[in-house]
């Protein structure tokens, strides 16, 4: 750019001294025109050296100071890269800890939906409580009058179970009075068929006469009670079963009939040993009367 504008000076100096040509100029005068002119080309040129030389020193400066940040940019780009990596392995964390707040913001909700699910489970609890607490007396008192039932069922059946063994003693005390009365029907027997003057065992004694015997066999009045005894008939309504007499349990009833408390049971669908007065039962097949023992 420089050189061009030299150029342009030195080709417009030539043109002047063209055009200025027609007038006559003494050799002096053209040596001055040309060493003014010569002397202005070469200030332009100087100028523009210098100038050339400025900007060179210039240039060279900005390439120098180029060269300084290249340098420093090369000796900065290590720890830039480095600078770099961190700033990624930082986000790198920071993402994971954003995912990490995510999960757990996310839990807390859940936790915070759980409780509040449980408690309107408890409000709901608490509302039942208070009808539970209000309905509260009345089933105390129930309670209370079941207890007493309770405690009345239990003296009633001390009382029956006391009365079972009485019975069961009278019945034991009977059954002995029972044996003590057919061994003395036994030893009538035996002596009423007897002649006098020979003993019962005799061979060949002729058998008595039917009158005879019936008029040697006159019970005594201790028998006569054991004989009614042994008469009466059990209370039944027909064949295998029985009315509950009062007084009778069903151990009176098993040994009676000769069967067990639990074939009894079993028998008509007992769930206790608890029977009422004419009350109906059905006696095992097995089961015999044991006191119609009647000769």
């Amino acid at each position: 750019m420089r050189f061009v504008n030299m150029g342009c000076i030195v080709a417009l100096g030539v043109l002047s001294a063209g055009c200025t040509g027609y007038q006559p100029m003494t050799p002096d005068q053209e040596s001055r025109e040309v060493q003014r002119r010569t002397d202005y080309v070469l200030r332009e040129l100087r100028t523009e050296a210098a100038t050339l030389r400025e900007e060179m020193a210039a240039t060279r400066i900005g390439a120098a100071r180029q060269k300084a940040e290249l340098q420093e940019l090369q000796r900065q780009l290590p720890l830039l890269l480095q600078e770099s990596a961190d700033l990624r392995k930082a986000d790198t964390e920071l993402r994971r800890g954003r995912g990490e707040q995510q999960q757990a913001l996310d839990a807390k909700q859940t936790e915070l939906t759980a409780l509040r699910s449980e408690r309107d489970q408890l409000r709901q609890t608490k509302l039942e409580l208070q009808t539970q607490a209000v309905q509260l007396p009345p089933l105390q008192q129930a309670l209370a009058e079941a207890r007493a039932a309770e405690g009345t069922m239990q003296g009633r059946v001390k009382e029956l179970e006391a009365s079972a063994a009485s019975l069961t003693g009278e019945l034991e005390k009977l059954t002995g009075e029972l044996e003590q009365v057919r061994k003395g029907l036994a030893g009538n027997r035996s002596k009423s068929t007897a002649k006098p003057g020979k003993p019962a065992s005799a061979k060949g004694s002729p058998p008595p006469a039917k009158s005879e015997a019936t008029s040697d066999r006159v019970p005594s009045p201790a028998a006569e009670p054991a004989n009614r005894l042994i008469s009466a008939p059990v209370r039944q309504d027909r064949t295998g079963h029985h009315i509950v007499e009062p007084g009778e349990t069903l151990g009176t009833l098993a040994r009676q009939y000769g069967v067990t408390v639990d074939e009894l049971k079993t028998a008509n669908k007992l769930q206790s040993d608890v029977i009422r007065v004419g009350q109906r039962l059905t006696v095992p097949t097995a089961g015999l009367p044991s006191l119609h023992l009647s000769p």
